[in-house]
Parts: structure tokens; C-alpha cells; sequence
């Protein structure tokens, strides 16, 4: 393959990838799409595998609750952080408030999804942690025992619990964190395969 080549098919990368684009779920009451936000680069210099991790974290994430459930309102930012050698970090952030965090780490091949958002009252925290678990790992999950969990204070809040879920692949967790009246205020799932 030539330079020339090469160089053109790592532009197309970074075109692919500087566009992400929220979809809203579609009611009764169906709206027309969200227009595109651009994924704003705010650190590091990617390289040609870089780009293809945040491309895969991009396309993989879009069909997890963690991030259709309040990008249905909207996505008011998207900003890309290449870390060290092969840590990417995708930085949503929804127009009702709420965020996600994925950090993919490909030389272990840790993957986090961290994410606060207000969560619709028909939807239970533990079945939408689910769904972000299938989504990640397909329909047989990654083994997590939702009937085990460990509570635990925070570590980093005097003021906040986490509910742990501990699975069988991976070392796949789901972590509920609540503040002291119940509220549930961030959900995350975390694999290192």
C-alpha cells in the first residue's frame, strides 16, 4: 500500500469518526431526527488503531441503554480523548444534564461505561444495566449474578452506595450508585478480558 494510500484511508477514518450522531427513540408521538453533533478531538494524537477503537466504542455504544435512553432527548456534545498508548475516551454529554463515559484500554482490554442520567420511572436501574451488559457482550451477557449484589459505600462520597454485580466473563461488574435516600444517580459497567 502506498503513503498516499495510507494517508487517505486514515483521513476517511478521521472523517467516519468525527461525526457521531444521537437517535432518538421513536413514541407515538414520533419527532423528526436530531441533527449530527461533531465529536470534538480535546487531547492526545491518535493513531491509525486509535481511530478504529473510538469508531468500534462509537458504533458499539450507540445501541446501549446507557446511552438511547438519554440521548432520546438529545446529545449536546461528544468529545474524544486519546490517553497514553491505546486508551480512548468517548465524553457524551445529553441536553437534559445526564453524561456517559466509555474508557477503552486496548492493551488489556478494559472497557467502562460510566454514566448519570435521570432515568425514566418505568425503568428499574438493574434492567437497564442488562441491556447495557447484552449490548456489550451479546444475549448470554457476561454471566452477571443480579441476584448477588454487594452494597458498599462509595469510594470517592461519604454520602454515596454502590450496588455491585459481579460476573463470571471478563470480570464484568454492574455498579448501581444511590445517594443515602435511594436516588439512583450513576450506572456502570466495567470488563477486563
Amino acid at each position: 500500500m502506498s503513503r498516499a494510500t495510507s494517508l487517505l484511508t486514515l483521513c476517511r477514518a478521521g472523517f467516519l469518526l468525527a461525526t457521531c450522531s444521537a437517535t432518538p427513540a421513536l413514541t407515538g408521538n414520533a419527532t423528526p431526527p436530531l441533527p449530527p453533533v461533531s465529536c470534538t478531538v480535546v487531547e492526545g494524537k491518535p493513531s491509525a488503531q486509535d481511530l478504529l477503537t473510538a469508531q468500534a466504542l462509537q458504533r458499539n455504544i450507540k445501541t446501549c441503554p446507557l446511552y438511547t435512553i438519554p440521548a432520546a432527548n438529545g446529545l449536546a456534545s461528544c468529545r474524544i480523548r486519546y490517553q497514553d498508548d491505546a486508551v480512548v475516551v468517548l465524553e457524551y454529554q445529553f441536553k437534559e444534564g445526564g453524561w456517559l463515559h466509555v474508557k477503552r484500554d486496548q492493551r488489556i482490554e478494559y472497557t467502562e461505561q460510566n454514566a448519570s442520567f435521570t432515568l425514566p420511572s418505568n425503568q428499574k436501574p438493574e434492567a437497564v444495566l442488562a441491556g447495557a451488559e447484552r449490548s456489550a457482550f451479546g444475549d448470554t451477557g457476561c454471566g452477571i449474578a443480579w441476584r448477588e449484589p454487594e452494597t458498599r459505600p462509595a469510594e470517592n462520597s461519604n454520602n454515596l452506595t454502590e450496588t455491585v454485580f459481579r460476573g463470571d466473563v471478563c470480570n464484568c461488574q454492574a455498579v448501581i450508585r444511590r445517594q443515602a435516600d435511594g436516588r439512583v444517580v450513576g450506572l456502570m459497567l466495567k470488563s477486563a478480558c
